[in-house]
């Protein structure tokens, strides 16, 4: 039995029928990192110990025929920006290295709860700000298809962990592409949940309106899986929806004939990749052959989408940063003057790529500014969301490239933001509507670099995305490449 091939469900059938037990599963991906995490760098804190122990006892309590959680002894790893109380939380920055939390994130807590085995915290750009992965304070987590290429940012640990069989499947957060863009660029699947189908609470806050956590899988079918343990209504979280979905993973239907799926005129220009270009429209081949209906749509704001993203972005990470100041936790610079201390310790303790979008967000609010700029992209914002609104009136979902290139070198677009920002352009107006989207693998370049093809859905739609993305992997092979 080759385990890493297995999905979710059959690793779950393989444990529970006992050809398999925990303590081998986690072992095997333990083994994979310790001899391949070296030179990939997707793991901030790996536990192996208490990982082994629970495996042990989920092993114990099958061998005396105790009833044990639905999926008990899967593996999986977070994302470092979701709190545990039994393990640092970081956000990739020195301003909470060794940092402990006094609660569990309530995702944590779920997991847990269905029996997943926690395997450690992953890499990311610093206070998920990046899109590269390249702002981690403690290391750059490269990319398991070729190491001098970017993994995508910000879960750069997330998609290169399930990209290289670190982990079968992994917790990232999507602010504005944040788990579809490294997806694209590792060739796995990554999905942003609607706005609210996963509980925030507990993962510290880039963008509050605007953040979301979901998972990072092999297939879609995995990625349905895990959702259905994720979607759960939290009475603490204000922004929890109270819609719990019947099961995702049972509801799969690869038969999408009829399906409507809008490609809008303004998304496949010159600026876009030949190769990404010409992977896109191989996709919607493919699903013109499944009996899926092509249909011409029009998202006229779609390219200010990253100047209203900035915005809006940077004026909340202002706010939610602010609290990083020295006093309460994290990091204290060495100093006693009260006057210096705070910004001595954000001066140390915050990267670059941090403190310009705090500075730029705390010019946008201040109240000379904020009606030229907040309002004015607040305004914009629900321009983008009535294009959607038209968008879904002639189409089901939204087909199109996760980004415009594939991966590139590190260093590469490092010394023009703009460009960089410019990576999230077909990722980022999702985040502002608010509703769901994944980014699967659709081929790959010449020099084997993988291409990811974005799906788009309206507010809870999530099942036809699931169906569409599932139907797609099974008339094709690109997610079966292997890179170890």
């Amino acid at each position: 039995m080759d385990i890493l091939k297995l999905s979710l469900a059959e690793l779950k059938s393989a444990l529970d029928s006992k050809k398999v037990t925990a303590l081998e599963v986690v072992n095997l991906y333990l083994d994979r990192i310790e001899k391949h995490d070296k030179d990939i760098k997707a793991f901030l804190h790996v536990a192996a110990d208490s990982a082994r122990a629970e495996a042990k006892r989920y092993d114990d309590m099958r061998a005396k025929g105790e009833m044990v959680p639905p999926c008990a002894g899967i593996p999986i790893a977070l994302k470092d920006l979701i709190v545990t109380k039994d393990m640092p939380t970081t956000c990739a920055s020195l301003m909470l290295k060794d940092y402990y939390s006094a609660f569990d994130a309530k995702i944590v807590e779920e997991l847990k709860e269905a029996g997943y085995i926690i395997l450690g915290k992953l890499n990311m750009d610093q206070f998920a700000m990046g899109s590269s992965g390249e702002t981690s304070y403690f290391q750059k987590t490269k990319n398991p298809w070729d190491l001098t290429k970017v993994p995508g940012g910000s879960s750069s640990g997330s998609a290169a962990a399930v990209a290289a069989h670190l982990v079968p499947v992994a917790i990232g957060s999507d602010t504005g592409g944040s788990i579809r863009q490294p997806a694209g660029y590792c060739g796995v699947v990554g999905l942003k949940p609607t706005y609210g189908r996963v509980s925030r609470r507990g993962a510290v806050a880039y963008s509050s309106s605007l953040d979301q956590l979901g998972p990072i899988a092999k297939t879609m079918e995995d990625a349905a899986f895990l959702m259905d343990t994720l979607s759960q209504h939290d009475e603490l979280d204000p922004t929890s929806c109270a819609q719990v979905p019947d099961s995702f993973h049972k509801n799969l239907n690869a038969n999408i004939k009829g399906l409507r799926l809008g490609l809008p005129k303004n998304y496949l220009t010159d600026d876009v990749d030949p190769e990404v270009k010409s992977a896109v429209l191989a996709a919607v081949e493919v699903y013109k052959n499944l009996g899926a209906e092509i249909v011409e749509i029009e998202m006229p704001h779609a390219d200010v989408g990253i100047s209203v993203y900035q915005m809006i972005a940077n004026a909340e990470v202002s706010s939610n940063l602010a609290k990083f100041d020295g006093i309460e936790f994290g990091y204290r610079a060495d100093t006693n003057d009260l006057n210096k201390i705070y910004s001595q310790t954000r001066g140390e303790a915050l990267g670059v790529e941090v403190k310009k979008r705090i500075i730029l967000g705390t010019y946008i609010l201040q109240i000379d500014q904020y009606e030229e700029f907040y309002v004015r992209a607040m305004k914009i914002r629900s321009l983008i969301r009535q294009d959607y609104d038209n968008a879904f009136k002639k189409c089901d979902l939204i087909i199109g490239p996760t980004s415009s290139t594939p991966a590139f070198d590190f260093g590469g677009k490092s010394r023009t933001p703009m460009e960089m920002y410019l990576n999230d352009l077909y990722t980022v107006s999702l985040n502002l509507n608010g509703s769901c989207g994944v980014s699967i693998p659709c081929g790959f370049t010449k020099v084997g670099m993988p291409i990811g093809l974005q799906l788009q859905g309206d507010m809870y739609a999530e099942q036809t995305l699931f169906n569409a993305a599932h139907a797609y992997q099974n008339a094709t092979d690109w997610h079966k490449r292997e890179i170890l």
